[in-house]
């Protein structure tokens, strides 16, 4: 065990050098940010004598408009009660969730390929270590991301006289869960395919699967499809960290503390169960393709 967590420590050491100086990271990071300026600066602008008023901005309408229509206007009032900053988090946060996966799965995917994870397989190393390594350089960018989040909306939040609430920063600690769910499924796609792209595929597909049965448990929709979707969303429901996640900041609006906690656990729980059902197959298949 002593060997795999020195290999561990090792790699990830060596990703998280080689991620700090590459362009990508500094680019997704901008990209985020940039997101977060222009949803929180729409909805400035979305302000009058009255209120707040979608309809001074064209791109805070349609959203507005968007949202209303496919899950209520009880859910808009509720997304927006604090402010902007809870919705420009998770807007600013999938760009920079899908440079994470995305990129780790391709890497995974193309060393196998070449044989790189191979020779380390030889050394003081194996292809588990490997994979940790990875989620362990993912988390610690998650905390490099949110952290830059915190103090870029907290100073646009002082210079426009807004303030950022519980529900936001509640929100940061369940997208540190919430993305080691994802960064699990990332690695279990790497592991179970023989290529990157075919990693990256049913890594998209099993987030896209997950998204659309979360949107359609709680939808304006009737009749067969509201009939098929909840049975979809029963059945995948324990498997999805988004399922997990949406406990837990409901917890939150009924001031439970307690279940907030417990949903926490689970989301670590549903990780831990994924990276050791990951370990069991690359165990089997090996690293070699």
């Amino acid at each position: 065990m002593n060997y795999r967590l020195n290999a561990v420590k090792a790699i990830s050491r060596r990703k998280i050098f080689e991620t700090f100086i590459t362009p990508g990271f500094y680019i997704a990071l901008s990209v985020s940010l940039l997101l977060g300026y222009f949803l929180i600066n729409g909805f400035i602008n979305s302000i009058d004598s009255s209120g707040l008023n979608y309809g001074l901005n064209p791109v805070y309408e349609l959203i507005a408009k968007s949202l209303s229509g496919a899950f209520g206007g009880t859910f808009v009032i509720k997304l927006f009660s604090e402010g902007p900053f809870l919705f420009a988090l998770y807007i600013a946060y999938i760009p920079f969730l899908l440079y994470l996966t995305i990129s780790s799965v391709f890497k995974f995917g193309f060393e196998k390929k070449v044989g790189a994870i191979e020779l380390l397989v030889y050394g003081p190393s194996d292809g588990t270590s490997y994979f940790l390594a990875s989620l362990v350089k993912d988390i610690v960018l998650t905390f490099v991301f949110l952290g830059a989040v915190l103090v870029f909306f907290w100073i646009t939040a002082i210079v426009n006289n807004l303030v950022l609430g519980p529900e936001f920063f509640y929100s940061c600690i369940v997208i540190l869960f919430l993305s080691l769910a994802f960064f699990s499924y990332g690695i279990i796609s790497s592991v179970v395919t023989d290529s990157a792209v075919s990693g990256i595929a049913l890594f998209l597909g099993i987030s896209i699967f997950f998204i659309i049965l979360q949107m359609g448990s709680f939808a304006i929709i009737s009749g067969y499809v509201t009939n098929l979707s909840n049975v979809l969303a029963w059945i995948v429901k324990w498997v999805s960290p988004l399922f997990y996640w949406h406990l837990a900041l409901s917890s939150i609006g009924y001031g439970n503390g307690g279940v907030f906690v417990v949903n926490l656990f689970l989301l670590l729980l549903l990780s831990i169960v994924i990276l050791v059902i990951s370990h069991l197959v690359l165990k089997a298949r090996g690293v070699r393709v």
